[in-house]
């Protein structure tokens, strides 16, 4: 039986740590830009706009699925 390389632990650890870093930088590159849009009123109308949608999309999904931590993602 042959082990694909793919699937070894060492291997998904190795893709997790990969993951989680551009995971992190993608974080650090989001709020950056959120400090910059928010030093203009229209930065900050567009931010509370797509937090709105986002609060509402997250609603929808949720009570789809029966309403399981509906409320971790409710955006004020």
């Amino acid at each position: 039986m042959t082990t694909d390389p793919h699937l070894s632990a060492n291997n998904l650890l190795r893709d997790f740590d990969v993951l989680l870093d551009q995971n992190q930088r993608v974080q650090k590159e989001n709020d950056l830009l959120r400090l910059e849009l928010m030093r203009h009123p229209s930065g900050a109308m567009q931010i509370r706009s797509v937090e709105r949608s986002l609060g509402r999309a997250y609603r929808d999904i949720h009570s789809e699925q029966g309403g399981i931590a509906s409320a971790a993602y409710t955006v004020e």
